[in-house]
């Protein structure tokens, strides 16, 4: 059966109020689309929803096999960066799960994305992000900060959708052990030589040098016209 996870762009459809850092809306929009695209290909049932994702019980009544909610970082850092969290686990349900698959997407994320991981940034935002709250207890939940939006290494990083997208999905795909590069090609089969019968010219041949070894070899006569006999057909 095909598992079933929700991507959140973060602070889309938000006009108002907490609509991210400059540039994030932009970032999060992107990159979920893309990441859904992939992942559907991998076979995954894939929702996408934005920032009233609390609100909808087409999401909040479900159990799903993940949440997964994607944001960009402000630059308030001094440097680049991201992370991956997840819930308070005293306020999560599905915690295990919640923290195995987070630990999936850290493995596969910052090395394929080359965003730099700074697991120290969880904070209360993360950890008790709004829409926690609002999904079913087995409902595992993972908050990616992608990288800060606006940090010059970071940037270049950030606007290659698909480095982006695919390094999130090998995470997605290593946590519930979907392939996800192709297995590599199986080499053909050597084909079977059937060496052809020799010639009549070959055979004759052999024939011949085996009369002439028998005619000056060693032996007594009549041992070496016996042998000479068991040449002639019958």
């Amino acid at each position: 059966m095909a598992k079933k996870v929700v991507l959140q762009a973060g602070h889309i459809g938000r006009t108002s109020g907490n609509v991210g850092a400059p540039g994030e809306q932009e970032l999060n929009k992107r990159i979920t689309d893309r990441l859904a695209s992939i992942l559907r290909g991998k076979g995954f049932e894939i929702k996408q929803t934005d920032a009233y994702a609390d609100s909808d019980t087409d999401i909040t009544k479900v159990d799903w096999d993940l949440f997964l909610a994607l944001h960009g970082d402000a630059d308030i850092y001094g440097t680049g960066g991201g992370m991956v969290d997840f819930p308070e686990p005293a306020s999560d349900g599905a915690t295990a799960e919640s923290q195995r698959i987070a630990k999936c997407i850290t493995e596969e994320y910052f090395k394929h994305s080359e965003i730099v991981n700074h697991p120290e940034r969880s904070n209360a935002n993360t950890r008790f992000y709004y829409v926690w709250d609002n999904l079913t207890s087995k409902t595992p939940c993972v908050i990616v900060e992608m990288g800060v939006v606006q940090d010059a290494h970071d940037k270049v990083l950030l606007g290659d959708t698909d480095r982006i997208a695919n390094a999130l999905a090998r995470g997605v795909c290593k946590a519930f052990g979907v392939a996800f590069d192709p297995p590599p090609p199986i080499p053909p089969e050597p084909p079977i030589v059937v060496p052809e019968p020799p010639s009549e010219v070959t055979a004759l041949r052999e024939k011949l040098f085996t009369v002439k070894s028998i005619i000056w070899g060693k032996g007594f006569v009549w041992s070496r016209m016996n042998k000479l006999k068991g040449l002639l057909p019958r």
